[in-house]
């Protein structure tokens, strides 16, 4: 219904106008009226109809004036204006104010409707435009995420400077100016890690990740940026150090309320200390990443802070007891009758070892993490008991068999362990020294990620074609989405759409619109189907969202298109 006001001070023209039209068999609804400008205004802005009618000559506000106030508050409003003088003066008034139509009376209810009906007309291609712009703008978001991501990964990573961050910020609707600034890192897993790849799709990894960003969708003092790998990112903004407790401390309290829900998954949020300047955000993230890395020696949530509070005492203990307890607990192997200078690794038995904390972060870590894995797992042995080289021995051989368990894990034979390990398959020379011994733990978990890389590279170009393949036979389908894609092959969203843009050169969505628009071209020239067909069948069942998405993406209308085709 196109809502309609009157605004006239001659009670019986007024009656008269409201009586010559039936409002509602043609599509209007009569939502108020009033006798004069001063009283017409309120109901008006209350109201908000999308056309208004109004006299001109009124006591108290004239027409004119109501027109100019109401334009201000209301600007898509349409205004007719009626008048019984045929004065020039007045109708020049009347279209600088931006008045659609200026009727002199009296006016008859068909010509009233005539003109009434060219504006509903005008009033519904607008709401059709905007409709299919928002769709356009849901649609391109991950366009907008993506963009919005890279802008605070350059941010954290220091690769920008203030005035570049201010510049790009304002255009992807991100102020950045605060007086302090902090990162707050998030994870989850399933209790059962071993069994957990954070590339793999999960359900229910999707629903945690999108309601945890749900926190923040409207807020003005966090922005995320989600890392490959499922890591959530947060960057907080605050005007001081108590807001940003504030905002922390929401933040935290929000995620556990949502994650008390899954009681098979555990937890990891790691908050960076606040820093001042934009650029010292790396600092933060810095920070956060060290405390975050202990992720992969834990079995139960964890919230690591930013100073060494009494709970980070307790943290650092239990941390202890997990790591010792992983290690008296392990009857598979007894790595303590391993001879080091003997070690002969084709003659093990790689499914009986089962070193949790190196296996699991060589699934799902960075090479980014590799040094933050390797401080917190030394700190955590304690600097006292790192001095005994039989302990230093039993962690480099723990590091070695897990490595193996991880190799056997993707599926390389034996034969090419060697090969893949080179120098490192012989840890003895690394045992003399403390520093040897992290320098050996840090190469060797830094070999297996880049092979880990170098497979899922491969891989990656086999789930692309299998991804293109399914949008080649699905396109049609009005659902058809990245969530629904990634569902498909088996790869998590946040992962499929970072790896899709780097195999292709482009976002999952300029792909689909790219196949769907190919195809439409093809049916406007070598078919006689209508317009609304052609969007059908190509995947848009709205046939003005067709038409605004064709004309956004090739630069004309499918008419248009249709008619230069065979005028060629």
């Amino acid at each position: 219904m196109i809502k309609v006001f009157l605004v006239e001070d001659e009670y019986a023209i007024r009656e008269g106008i409201k009586k010559s039209v039936n409002w509602e068999a043609n599509g209007y609804s009569l939502v108020g009226e009033a006798g004069d400008g001063e009283m017409a205004f309120p109901k008006i802005i209350r109201e908000k109809p999308d056309i208004l009618i109004t006299d001109i000559r009124m006591p108290f506000m004239d027409g004119l004036e109501l027109s100019r106030l109401v334009k201000k508050e209301i600007p898509n409003i349409k205004i007719v204006v009626l008048s019984g003088y045929d004065d020039f003066n007045y109708a020049k008034q009347a279209i600088s104010i931006g008045v659609e139509e200026y009727i002199l009376k009296p006016v008859s209810g068909e010509t009233l409707l005539a003109e009434l009906g060219k504006i509903a007309s005008a009033i519904n291609a607008e709401r059709q435009d905007e409709l299919a712009k928002e769709k356009y703008l849901q649609d391109m978001e991950e366009i907008r995420t993506l963009a919005r991501q890279k802008f605070i990964h350059d941010m954290i990573d220091g690769k920008l400077s203030m005035q570049e961050s201010l510049e790009q910020g304002r255009d992807l609707g991100i102020d950045i100016t605060a007086a302090c600034y902090s990162i707050t890192l998030f994870q989850t897993f399933p209790k059962n890690q071993n069994d957990h790849d954070s590339t793999e799709y999960s359900g229910i990894n999707e629903e945690i990740y999108s309601r945890i960003k749900e926190i923040v969708i409207d807020s003005e003092r966090v922005y995320i940026y989600e890392q490959v790998g499922d890591v959530i990112c947060f960057l907080q903004k605050a005007d001081s150090y108590e807001e940003m407790d504030e905002i922390t401390t929401l933040c935290v309290e929000s995620i556990e309320k949502i994650m008390s829900e899954y009681a098979d998954f555990i937890y990891f949020i790691s908050i960076g200390k606040p820093v001042e300047r934009i650029r010292d955000v790396n600092n933060s993230y810095r920070n956060a990443s060290r405390r975050f890395a202990e992720r992969y020696m834990l079995d139960e949530s964890t919230v690591f802070y930013n100073k060494d509070t009494e709970p980070e005492q307790k943290r650092i203990e239990r941390l202890r007891e997990t790591i010792a307890a992983e290690k008296n607990s392990s009857e598979d192997i007894d790595i303590a009758s391993l001879d080091i200078n003997k070690l002969d690794i084709s003659g093990i038995d790689i499914k009986m070892v089962s070193q949790k904390t190196i296996f699991h972060f060589l699934r799902n870590g960075t090479l980014t993490e590799v040094d933050d894995l390797v401080d917190e797992y030394f700190a955590s042995l304690g600097e006292d008991a790192l001095k005994s080289m039989m302990l230093r021995q039993y962690v480099l051989m723990e590091s070695l068999l897990s490595a193996l368990a991880f190799l056997d894990s993707l599926g390389v034979s034996k034969d090419k362990d060697s090969e893949i390990l080179g120098e490192l398959k012989n840890p003895v020379s690394y045992v003399d020294t403390v520093e040897q011994a992290r320098d050996y733990i840090s190469s060797l978990l830094s070999r297996m990620i880049e092979y880990r890389n170098q497979v899922s590279d491969k891989k990656y170009t086999e789930i692309i074609d299998k991804a293109r393949d399914f949008i080649q036979e699905n396109y049609q389908n009005e659902d058809m989405s990245l969530q629904l894609v990634a569902s498909y092959v088996n790869v998590s969203s946040n992962h499929f759409s970072a790896i899709f843009r780097k195999e292709t050169g482009e976002t999952f969505i300029d792909y689909l619109t790219r196949v769907r628009m190919d195809n439409a071209m093809d049916l406007l020239t070598c078919t006689a189907m209508k317009t609304s067909e052609i969007g059908f069948e190509v995947g848009y069942k709205d046939p003005h969202y067709f038409s605004y998405i064709f004309k956004k993406t090739i630069g004309m209308s499918p008419k248009e298109y249709r008619r230069m085709k065979k005028d060629s």
